[in-house]
């Protein structure tokens, strides 16, 4: 008998590994033709993406035109161009004598008083625009609205006002109320107030609800629940964002200004008419120096923000 069972039950294991083998290998066949496809997919994304470049290089004429046939050449002529040609022998002379820093920088005090007011306008649209993003991206988080229908109504509008360019707006604003920084205070808050919304409210969504419990717990009202279960953790965050969006803010106000809504926009815009181009560049070394002042400016702020909400939890 143990012979007959072992006689009946031979074939069966060489029955269940032959179609294992044919499970793989029809798995093998799937996964093959699933990487033929893939790679496929890979080479004329590849190609559509190279044609793309292509066609954008030609009409832009980098390529293909008369005055495309060296485009490095082009670019090593606009920065001669902007080469002021400093001197050793007489760089630290007065602002009469050519090749001198001074005379390089002859409108310092201009072009500092048009900065100071691009960067007033900076600081009054960002403030205001990140003030008022907060409410908003109360009023747009999941976890703090439950009214649908008002998130929807607050995204709505605040895709709407992402979606216009600022140089637009600010040309319907320098019709309306005139040149001047008003125009380009306005755009920016506009502009500030959209986009941080919309960062804050992913911040809200992120916080842990835990601690805003804790505080409903003691019978605390709505806005000391958000004061102290949700603030403290997205204080740091929305430190961040706020002066990320403030650093291109003042590049913002800048661009603005070329329009007439005030600012170094002005002196950049009269640099370029008249071709001035070691002007241009004195500009914005300028405005670069003053954007790594804020950078470093911002940091030590948010670091100060996250030391105190560490000490506060510990």
């Amino acid at each position: 008998m143990p012979d007959a069972m072992t006689a009946t039950r031979a074939p069966m294991p060489s029955g269940r590994s032959d179609t294992d083998q044919a499970v793989v290998s029809s798995f093998e066949d799937e996964r093959l033709a699933m990487l033929k496809r893939r790679r496929a997919g890979y080479a004329i994304g590849f190609l559509g993406i190279g044609a793309l470049f292509l066609w954008s290089f030609t009409v832009s004429e980098i390529i293909g035109t008369p005055h495309s046939t060296d485009p490095l050449s082009r670019l090593g002529e606009f920065l001669n161009r902007m080469n002021p040609n400093l001197r050793a022998e007489t760089l630290l002379e007065d602002a009469s004598t050519k090749g001198s820093f001074l005379n390089w920088f002859y409108g310092w005090r201009v072009w500092l008083a048009a900065l100071w007011e691009t960067l007033q306008i900076a600081i009054i649209a960002s403030a205001l625009g990140s003030f008022l993003a907060v409410p908003i991206a109360m009023m747009m988080s999941r976890n703090l609205m439950p009214i649908s229908s008002v998130r929807f109504v607050l995204r709505r509008i605040l895709e709407a006002i992402r979606t216009l360019p600022d140089l637009i707006v600010a040309l319907i604003l320098v019709a309306a109320f005139g040149v001047g920084p008003l125009a380009g205070i306005i755009t920016i808050t506009l502009s500030t107030t959209a986009r941080l919304g919309k960062l804050y409210s992913e911040v809200n969504e992120n916080a842990d609800l835990r601690q805003l419990e804790g505080v409903k717990s003691t019978g605390a009202g709505w806005w000391s629940q958000i004061r102290y279960g949700i603030f403290p953790q997205v204080a740091p965050n929305y430190a961040s964002y706020a002066m990320l969006k403030f650093e291109g803010n003042i590049g913002a106000a800048a661009a603005l200004g070329i329009i007439g809504a005030g600012g170094i926009g002005i002196e950049l815009s009269r640099a370029i008419t008249y071709t001035l181009f070691a002007d241009y560049l004195a500009i914005l070394l300028l405005m670069t120096c003053m954007i790594f002042i804020i950078d470093m400016l911002s940091e030590w702020i948010r670091h100060r923000l996250i030391g105190a909400s560490a000490g506060g939890a510990i």
